[in-house]
């Protein structure tokens, strides 16, 4: 990576990766599972020594379900909203514990009221300078990918694979234009988020429309189209109106957090130390304090 780069943790979706890439492991009360605390506070261990970023946010959700997008398509996430009698959602309770433990070392947090972290991610992202890693097992977030300004680094297995997403990349995976990531999410559709897609346009013939046209707005623009594709295309106008909507990163959110920058030392030494101890998770934050210091005697 180059020198000044930025680095972007997607945090919702690291914070479940480690949920399921470490065994459950409990705080010393007992009851209080960490596996998820653990996994992310050693992964940043592992990241900040071998990306050397010099500025690093973890982005979070301020609402993960935003209404703007919901009103665009009623089904956005729809599966994923809790049912009377569904178990709770084990990852859930440990993102405010992740929080307070990155507060505590002084790591920034980044949210945009009203918006997902996607957004805040997006809109750091425009306005950094230099290049830009963002760190997320969430291929939504292919569709900020930008040579050589923007690069995604993909969660192949658990926290610590991780594929380096360029265009080139995006273009040898899915055989499309490596910058037109969003174009393909709207067509084929990507039932993880409730986007049906285009009714009878799937992973083939999106990547075969993208190649021929360029983009969504050449192929609903092209006079050439068959009768099929043109057909299947008007039934779903009103759904493409909508998930443009969606899938569209809003670059220009009000982002709140701090300044990014790498503390040498814990910003709240004392409360580490409590919350370390209630965690029991000395020897995570241990090697998180090992690593920032490195980084910041490289600097």
């Amino acid at each position: 990576m180059a020198p000044g780069a930025t680095l972007l943790i997607d945090g919702s979706s690291l914070a479940y990766r480690a949920y399921h890439a470490i065994p459950t492991i409990l705080a010393p009360d007992g009851r209080t599972e960490t596996n998820a605390v653990y996994g992310f506070l050693g992964f940043l261990s592992r990241l900040i020594p071998d990306r050397k970023p010099s500025r690093l946010w973890v982005a979070l959700d301020a609402d993960w379900r935003p209404a703007f997008r919901v009103e665009a398509l009623p089904a956005y996430k729809s599966h994923r909203v809790a049912a009377e009698g569904d178990p709770p959602d084990p990852v859930e309770p440990q993102i405010p514990m992740i929080v307070e433990m990155l507060d505590a070392v002084g790591i920034s947090t980044a949210r945009a009221e009203g918006f997902e972290a996607e957004d805040a991610i997006s809109a750091l992202a425009r306005i950094a300078d230099g290049p830009v890693e963002i760190v997320t097992g969430d291929r939504d977030l292919f569709a900020l990918v930008r040579d050589p300004k923007v690069t995604v680094l993909y969660t192949l297995r658990g926290v610590s694979d991780l594929a380096k997403v360029d265009q080139a990349w995006i273009h040898e995976k899915y055989r499309i234009p490596g910058d037109r990531y969003m174009d393909y999410a709207i067509l084929r559709g990507d039932p993880s988020d409730g986007l049906p897609g285009v009714a009878g346009i799937g992973e083939k013939t999106a990547s075969e429309l993208l190649r021929k046209y360029g983009s969504l707005d050449a192929i609903l623009a092209a006079t050439d189209l068959s009768p099929t594709i043109r057909a299947k295309l008007r039934r779903s106008a009103d759904y493409l109106v909508g998930a443009r909507r969606v899938v569209a990163m809003a670059d220009e959110c009000p982002v709140e957090g701090g300044s990014g920058e790498l503390p040498a030392e814990p910003r709240q030494q004392e409360k580490l130390k409590e919350l370390t101890a209630r965690y029991g998770l000395s020897g995570a934050v241990d090697r998180l304090l090992g690593a920032l210091r490195l980084a910041s005697a490289a600097a």
